[in-house]
Protein backbone atom coordinates (compact mmCIF):
# COMPACT_ATOMS: atom_id res chain seq x y z
CA UNK A 1 0.00 0.00 0.00
CA UNK A 2 1.40 3.41 -0.86
CA UNK A 3 0.43 6.28 1.05
CA UNK A 4 1.97 9.71 1.70
CA UNK A 5 2.90 11.33 4.98
CA UNK A 6 3.74 14.82 5.68
CA UNK A 7 7.01 15.80 6.86
CA UNK A 8 5.80 18.16 9.41
CA UNK A 9 3.38 18.09 12.23
CA UNK A 10 -0.03 18.65 10.65
CA UNK A 11 -2.93 18.68 12.96
CA UNK A 12 -5.32 21.00 10.48
CA UNK A 13 -6.52 19.31 8.05
CA UNK A 14 -6.51 22.12 5.68
CA UNK A 15 -2.90 22.66 6.00
CA UNK A 16 -2.23 18.91 4.92
CA UNK A 17 -2.29 19.99 0.95
CA UNK A 18 0.45 22.76 1.54
CA UNK A 19 2.40 20.56 3.62
CA UNK A 20 6.09 18.81 2.20
CA UNK A 21 4.50 15.19 1.50
CA UNK A 22 7.25 12.36 1.72
CA UNK A 23 5.62 9.19 -0.31
CA UNK A 24 5.97 5.74 1.74
CA UNK A 25 5.69 2.50 1.01
CA UNK A 26 4.07 -0.16 3.66
CA UNK A 27 4.64 -3.40 4.63
CA UNK A 28 1.55 -5.69 5.75
CA UNK A 29 2.21 -7.14 8.96
CA UNK A 30 5.35 -4.99 9.98
CA UNK A 31 5.52 -1.42 12.16
CA UNK A 32 8.13 1.14 12.16
CA UNK A 33 7.78 3.10 15.74
CA UNK A 34 10.00 4.86 17.85
CA UNK A 35 11.50 4.56 21.50
CA UNK A 36 10.17 7.93 22.77
CA UNK A 37 10.47 9.36 26.03
CA UNK A 38 12.20 12.51 25.94
CA UNK A 39 11.07 15.55 24.25
CA UNK A 40 14.79 16.90 23.61
CA UNK A 41 17.52 15.18 22.88
CA UNK A 42 18.86 15.04 27.03
CA UNK A 43 17.05 12.54 28.56
CA UNK A 44 18.29 13.57 31.88
CA UNK A 45 16.29 17.00 31.51
CA UNK A 46 13.53 16.22 28.92
CA UNK A 47 12.35 12.69 30.27
CA UNK A 48 8.68 13.97 29.82
CA UNK A 49 6.74 10.79 31.74
CA UNK A 50 7.73 12.37 35.30
CA UNK A 51 6.85 16.19 34.36
CA UNK A 52 3.89 15.92 32.09
CA UNK A 53 1.66 17.51 34.40
CA UNK A 54 3.51 20.57 32.86
CA UNK A 55 1.12 22.27 30.30
CA UNK A 56 4.44 23.46 28.05
CA UNK A 57 5.85 19.98 28.21
CA UNK A 58 2.19 18.13 27.31
CA UNK A 59 1.64 20.81 24.31
CA UNK A 60 5.35 19.68 23.23
CA UNK A 61 4.53 16.34 23.55
CA UNK A 62 0.97 15.97 21.74
CA UNK A 63 3.03 17.98 18.33
CA UNK A 64 5.78 15.62 18.52
CA UNK A 65 3.55 12.47 18.44
CA UNK A 66 1.12 14.15 15.96
CA UNK A 67 4.81 14.82 13.85
CA UNK A 68 5.73 11.20 14.04
CA UNK A 69 2.21 9.78 12.90
CA UNK A 70 1.86 11.90 9.99
CA UNK A 71 5.40 10.72 9.05
CA UNK A 72 4.21 6.96 9.03
CA UNK A 73 4.49 6.11 12.65
CA UNK A 74 2.44 3.42 13.50
CA UNK A 75 3.05 2.91 17.34
CA UNK A 76 5.40 4.87 20.79
CA UNK A 77 7.79 2.68 22.47
CA UNK A 78 7.96 4.55 26.39
CA UNK A 79 10.39 3.41 28.90
CA UNK A 80 9.86 4.78 32.65
CA UNK A 81 12.89 4.30 34.56
CA UNK A 82 12.01 3.77 38.21
CA UNK A 83 14.99 5.30 40.21
CA UNK A 84 14.43 7.51 42.96
CA UNK A 85 12.99 6.54 46.67
CA UNK A 86 10.11 8.09 48.14
CA UNK A 87 10.67 11.13 49.64
CA UNK A 88 14.21 11.94 48.03
CA UNK A 89 15.91 14.20 45.76
CA UNK A 90 15.89 13.32 42.19
CA UNK A 91 18.51 15.65 41.13
CA UNK A 92 16.47 17.54 39.36
CA UNK A 93 16.73 15.10 36.49
CA UNK A 94 13.25 14.52 34.85
CA UNK A 95 14.57 10.57 33.63
CA UNK A 96 14.58 9.60 37.56
CA UNK A 97 10.66 8.59 38.65
CA UNK A 98 10.31 7.06 41.81
CA UNK A 99 10.34 2.86 43.17
CA UNK A 100 7.35 2.43 43.57
CA UNK A 101 5.85 4.79 41.06
CA UNK A 102 3.92 7.67 42.27
CA UNK A 103 0.42 8.81 41.98
CA UNK A 104 1.74 11.90 39.94
CA UNK A 105 3.64 9.79 37.75
CA UNK A 106 0.66 7.19 37.13
CA UNK A 107 -1.79 9.83 36.23
CA UNK A 108 0.72 11.51 33.72
CA UNK A 109 1.53 8.17 32.10
CA UNK A 110 -2.52 8.46 31.79
CA UNK A 111 -2.49 11.44 30.57
CA UNK A 112 0.41 10.55 27.92
CA UNK A 113 -1.49 7.75 26.92
CA UNK A 114 -4.38 9.55 26.18
CA UNK A 115 -2.45 11.99 24.25
CA UNK A 116 -1.27 8.91 21.73
CA UNK A 117 -4.56 7.68 21.99
CA UNK A 118 -6.04 10.92 20.12
CA UNK A 119 -3.37 11.40 17.40
CA UNK A 120 -4.01 10.59 13.72
CA UNK A 121 -1.57 10.98 10.93
CA UNK A 122 -2.39 12.76 7.82
CA UNK A 123 -2.70 9.36 5.85
CA UNK A 124 -5.57 8.31 8.40
CA UNK A 125 -2.56 5.38 10.74
CA UNK A 126 -2.70 5.51 14.06
CA UNK A 127 -0.60 4.99 16.89
CA UNK A 128 -0.22 1.83 19.41
CA UNK A 129 1.49 1.85 22.74
CA UNK A 130 4.05 0.22 24.23
CA UNK A 131 5.22 0.63 27.94
CA UNK A 132 9.08 -0.63 29.18
CA UNK A 133 9.61 -0.95 32.88
CA UNK A 134 13.57 -0.11 33.61
CA UNK A 135 14.75 -0.87 36.79
CA UNK A 136 17.41 0.91 37.86
CA UNK A 137 18.88 3.05 41.33
CA UNK A 138 16.21 2.31 43.90
CA UNK A 139 14.65 -0.67 42.00
CA UNK A 140 18.20 -1.83 40.70
CA UNK A 141 17.62 -5.99 41.52
CA UNK A 142 21.45 -6.40 39.97
CA UNK A 143 22.64 -4.42 42.62
CA UNK A 144 23.31 -6.34 46.16
CA UNK A 145 21.38 -9.88 46.27
CA UNK A 146 18.05 -11.13 48.01
CA UNK A 147 18.97 -12.33 50.91
CA UNK A 148 21.31 -9.05 52.08
CA UNK A 149 19.08 -6.03 50.06
CA UNK A 150 18.52 -4.66 47.11
CA UNK A 151 18.39 -1.65 45.18
CA UNK A 152 20.88 1.28 44.85
CA UNK A 153 21.37 1.14 48.60
CA UNK A 154 21.32 -2.39 48.81
CA UNK A 155 18.78 -1.91 51.84
CA UNK A 156 15.29 -3.44 50.70
CA UNK A 157 14.61 -6.97 51.35
CA UNK A 158 13.43 -8.95 48.82
CA UNK A 159 9.64 -9.44 50.19
CA UNK A 160 9.85 -5.62 50.26
CA UNK A 161 11.43 -5.07 46.41
CA UNK A 162 9.27 -7.77 45.07
CA UNK A 163 6.09 -5.56 46.92
CA UNK A 164 7.34 -2.01 45.00
CA UNK A 165 7.58 -4.03 41.94
CA UNK A 166 4.03 -5.18 42.70
CA UNK A 167 2.57 -1.55 43.70
CA UNK A 168 4.76 -0.30 40.49
CA UNK A 169 3.18 -2.64 37.61
CA UNK A 170 -0.52 -2.48 39.12
CA UNK A 171 -0.30 1.39 39.07
CA UNK A 172 0.86 0.59 35.24
CA UNK A 173 -1.65 -1.17 34.50
CA UNK A 174 -4.81 0.78 36.17
CA UNK A 175 -3.12 4.10 34.22
CA UNK A 176 -3.65 2.58 30.60
CA UNK A 177 -5.09 -0.51 30.82
CA UNK A 178 -8.75 0.66 30.03
CA UNK A 179 -7.53 3.32 27.33
CA UNK A 180 -9.13 2.85 23.90
CA UNK A 181 -8.29 4.98 20.40
CA UNK A 182 -11.77 6.64 18.94
CA UNK A 183 -11.59 3.51 16.38
CA UNK A 184 -12.33 1.12 19.32
CA UNK A 185 -8.40 -0.28 19.19
CA UNK A 186 -7.12 -0.86 22.72
CA UNK A 187 -4.40 1.47 23.07
CA UNK A 188 -1.44 -0.46 24.57
CA UNK A 189 -0.24 -3.37 23.00
CA UNK A 190 2.52 -4.72 24.95
CA UNK A 191 4.10 -3.78 28.77
CA UNK A 192 8.01 -5.02 28.86
CA UNK A 193 8.77 -6.15 32.11
CA UNK A 194 12.34 -5.80 32.00
CA UNK A 195 14.45 -5.15 29.50
CA UNK A 196 17.39 -6.94 27.65
CA UNK A 197 17.35 -9.84 29.86
CA UNK A 198 20.58 -11.04 29.39
CA UNK A 199 20.80 -14.43 32.24
CA UNK A 200 23.75 -15.28 33.87
CA UNK A 201 25.26 -11.89 32.78
CA UNK A 202 23.24 -9.71 35.09
CA UNK A 203 23.23 -10.54 38.73
CA UNK A 204 20.06 -11.11 40.10
CA UNK A 205 18.11 -11.60 37.21
CA UNK A 206 16.97 -15.23 37.92
CA UNK A 207 15.61 -14.13 41.00
CA UNK A 208 13.67 -10.84 39.72
CA UNK A 209 11.99 -13.11 36.78
CA UNK A 210 11.05 -16.07 38.98
CA UNK A 211 9.32 -14.27 41.63
CA UNK A 212 8.33 -11.26 39.71
CA UNK A 213 7.04 -12.27 35.96
CA UNK A 214 4.58 -14.51 36.84
CA UNK A 215 2.08 -12.14 38.59
CA UNK A 216 2.92 -9.82 36.08
CA UNK A 217 2.01 -12.20 32.88
CA UNK A 218 -1.47 -12.76 34.93
CA UNK A 219 -2.80 -9.49 35.66
CA UNK A 220 -1.22 -8.07 32.25
CA UNK A 221 -3.14 -11.06 29.91
CA UNK A 222 -6.27 -10.31 32.21
CA UNK A 223 -6.41 -6.54 31.06
CA UNK A 224 -5.73 -7.79 27.42
CA UNK A 225 -2.55 -6.44 26.93
CA UNK A 226 0.66 -8.35 25.55
CA UNK A 227 3.33 -8.85 28.43
CA UNK A 228 6.63 -9.71 27.47
CA UNK A 229 10.16 -9.38 28.38
CA UNK A 230 12.73 -8.21 25.49
CA UNK A 231 16.06 -9.52 24.73
CA UNK A 232 19.88 -8.10 23.15
CA UNK A 233 21.16 -9.63 20.19
CA UNK A 234 25.07 -8.96 19.59
CA UNK A 235 25.15 -7.59 16.32
CA UNK A 236 28.52 -6.96 16.12
CA UNK A 237 29.92 -7.78 12.93
CA UNK A 238 32.71 -9.35 14.51
CA UNK A 239 30.60 -11.11 16.62
CA UNK A 240 27.36 -12.16 14.02
CA UNK A 241 30.01 -13.59 11.42
CA UNK A 242 31.92 -15.21 14.00
CA UNK A 243 31.55 -19.34 12.08
CA UNK A 244 33.93 -20.48 13.89
CA UNK A 245 32.34 -20.22 17.47
CA UNK A 246 31.53 -23.20 20.14
CA UNK A 247 29.15 -22.90 23.03
CA UNK A 248 30.82 -24.32 26.02
CA UNK A 249 27.81 -24.92 27.50
CA UNK A 250 24.88 -25.38 24.04
CA UNK A 251 26.06 -27.20 21.24
CA UNK A 252 23.29 -25.77 19.52
CA UNK A 253 24.73 -22.41 19.81
CA UNK A 254 27.84 -23.32 17.80
CA UNK A 255 28.15 -21.07 14.74
CA UNK A 256 25.10 -18.80 16.25
CA UNK A 257 26.70 -16.45 18.76
CA UNK A 258 24.75 -13.68 18.16
CA UNK A 259 21.99 -14.98 19.71
CA UNK A 260 23.76 -17.02 22.42
CA UNK A 261 22.23 -14.65 25.39
CA UNK A 262 18.86 -14.85 23.89
CA UNK A 263 18.55 -18.38 23.37
CA UNK A 264 20.67 -19.36 26.73
CA UNK A 265 17.62 -16.53 28.39
CA UNK A 266 14.79 -18.07 26.88
CA UNK A 267 16.25 -21.64 27.82
CA UNK A 268 16.03 -20.05 31.50
CA UNK A 269 12.42 -18.99 31.10
CA UNK A 270 11.32 -22.56 29.67
CA UNK A 271 13.33 -24.43 32.68
CA UNK A 272 12.07 -21.86 35.19
CA UNK A 273 8.04 -22.74 33.52
CA UNK A 274 7.83 -18.88 32.79
CA UNK A 275 5.77 -17.86 29.68
CA UNK A 276 8.07 -17.31 26.62
CA UNK A 277 6.48 -14.04 25.01
CA UNK A 278 4.78 -14.78 21.72
CA UNK A 279 6.97 -12.35 19.92
CA UNK A 280 10.46 -12.46 20.50
CA UNK A 281 11.87 -9.35 20.89
CA UNK A 282 15.32 -7.80 21.17
CA UNK A 283 18.19 -4.53 20.87
CA UNK A 284 19.12 -5.23 17.73
CA UNK A 285 22.39 -2.40 17.53
CA UNK A 286 23.92 -3.49 14.35
CA UNK A 287 27.69 -2.41 13.84
CA UNK A 288 29.43 -3.09 10.92
CA UNK A 289 33.22 -3.41 9.70
CA UNK A 290 32.47 -3.94 6.39
CA UNK A 291 29.53 -6.29 5.78
CA UNK A 292 26.27 -4.47 5.33
CA UNK A 293 23.51 -3.12 7.56
CA UNK A 294 21.12 -5.77 5.08
CA UNK A 295 23.79 -8.83 5.99
CA UNK A 296 24.08 -8.29 9.39
CA UNK A 297 20.44 -8.00 10.20
CA UNK A 298 19.63 -11.27 7.74
CA UNK A 299 22.38 -13.17 10.41
CA UNK A 300 20.95 -12.50 13.54
CA UNK A 301 17.42 -13.32 12.81
CA UNK A 302 18.97 -16.64 10.78
CA UNK A 303 20.72 -17.41 14.03
CA UNK A 304 17.57 -17.34 15.84
CA UNK A 305 15.52 -19.36 13.46
CA UNK A 306 18.17 -21.78 13.72
CA UNK A 307 18.41 -21.90 17.81
CA UNK A 308 15.42 -20.39 19.78
CA UNK A 309 12.31 -22.61 17.99
CA UNK A 310 14.03 -25.27 19.80
CA UNK A 311 12.70 -24.17 22.89
CA UNK A 312 9.45 -23.42 21.61
CA UNK A 313 9.51 -19.82 20.49
CA UNK A 314 8.18 -18.57 17.67
CA UNK A 315 10.08 -17.20 14.59
CA UNK A 316 8.02 -13.74 14.97
CA UNK A 317 10.72 -10.96 15.93
CA UNK A 318 11.05 -7.47 16.88
CA UNK A 319 13.56 -4.94 17.43
CA UNK A 320 12.86 -3.08 20.04
CA UNK A 321 15.58 -1.03 19.88
CA UNK A 322 17.82 -0.07 17.39
CA UNK A 323 20.19 2.62 16.04
CA UNK A 324 18.93 5.97 14.84
CA UNK A 325 22.28 6.95 12.80
CA UNK A 326 22.93 10.54 12.63
CA UNK A 327 23.94 10.86 9.47
CA UNK A 328 21.12 10.49 6.99
CA UNK A 329 22.97 8.63 4.04
CA UNK A 330 23.97 5.80 6.81
CA UNK A 331 20.84 6.25 8.27
CA UNK A 332 18.79 5.27 5.28
CA UNK A 333 21.24 2.31 4.54
CA UNK A 334 20.58 1.09 7.90
CA UNK A 335 16.81 1.32 8.00
CA UNK A 336 16.38 -0.08 4.57
CA UNK A 337 18.33 -3.56 5.97
CA UNK A 338 14.83 -3.62 8.32
CA UNK A 339 12.52 -2.61 5.33
CA UNK A 340 14.14 -4.77 3.02
CA UNK A 341 14.29 -8.04 5.86
CA UNK A 342 10.49 -7.06 6.66
CA UNK A 343 9.17 -7.21 3.18
CA UNK A 344 11.34 -10.50 2.37
CA UNK A 345 9.68 -12.35 5.39
CA UNK A 346 6.94 -11.81 7.73
CA UNK A 347 8.78 -13.00 10.66
CA UNK A 348 10.54 -9.49 11.38
CA UNK A 349 7.41 -7.61 12.53
CA UNK A 350 8.49 -4.69 13.99
CA UNK A 351 11.23 -2.11 14.74
CA UNK A 352 11.25 0.90 16.71
CA UNK A 353 14.63 2.70 16.99
CA UNK A 354 16.17 4.18 20.07
CA UNK A 355 16.91 8.20 20.53
CA UNK A 356 18.12 9.04 23.86
CA UNK A 357 20.76 8.88 25.27
CA UNK A 358 23.11 7.70 22.71
CA UNK A 359 20.56 6.40 19.84
CA UNK A 360 23.02 7.34 17.20
CA UNK A 361 25.57 6.02 18.87
CA UNK A 362 28.05 7.06 21.82
CA UNK A 363 27.72 10.69 22.80
CA UNK A 364 25.06 11.01 19.92
CA UNK A 365 21.52 11.77 20.90
CA UNK A 366 18.73 11.69 18.87
CA UNK A 367 15.52 13.95 19.11
CA UNK A 368 12.76 14.84 16.82
CA UNK A 369 11.73 15.15 14.35
CA UNK A 370 12.50 11.71 13.34
CA UNK A 371 13.09 10.44 9.36
CA UNK A 372 10.44 7.46 10.14
CA UNK A 373 10.67 6.93 6.25
CA UNK A 374 13.98 5.87 6.15
CA UNK A 375 12.80 2.49 7.95
CA UNK A 376 9.93 1.70 5.79
CA UNK A 377 10.11 1.06 1.73
CA UNK A 378 9.99 3.21 -0.85
CA UNK A 379 6.64 4.05 -2.53
CA UNK A 380 5.99 1.79 -5.72
CA UNK A 381 6.88 3.69 -9.00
Amino acid sequence: MNIAVTATSVTDKSKAASSTLIPVGRIPGYAVGVDYHAYGNDNLSTAFITIYNQPQVRQAVQAQLQGMADRGATFIHTSIWFVTYPGTANFGETWRATFPMSDLEAANLRAFAQDVAAVQGASGNRLRLDVALMWLGASDYTSGSPTTGLGYNKDLSATEFASRVETTTDKVLAAVSDITRPDGVRLVDTIFFDPEVMIGAKANEDWFLSINYPRFVSVTSQQGIRPAVYFLAEANQAIAFDDGYTDPLDPILDGHRSVAWMYRSLKFMVGQGLPVPSRIDFSCYLISTGATYAQLLQRVLADADATLPSLGAPQLYGAAETYYLTGPTQRLQYGQAFATQAAQSSRLQRVSFWTTPDGGGPGQNAAYPFAIEDFLPPPPP
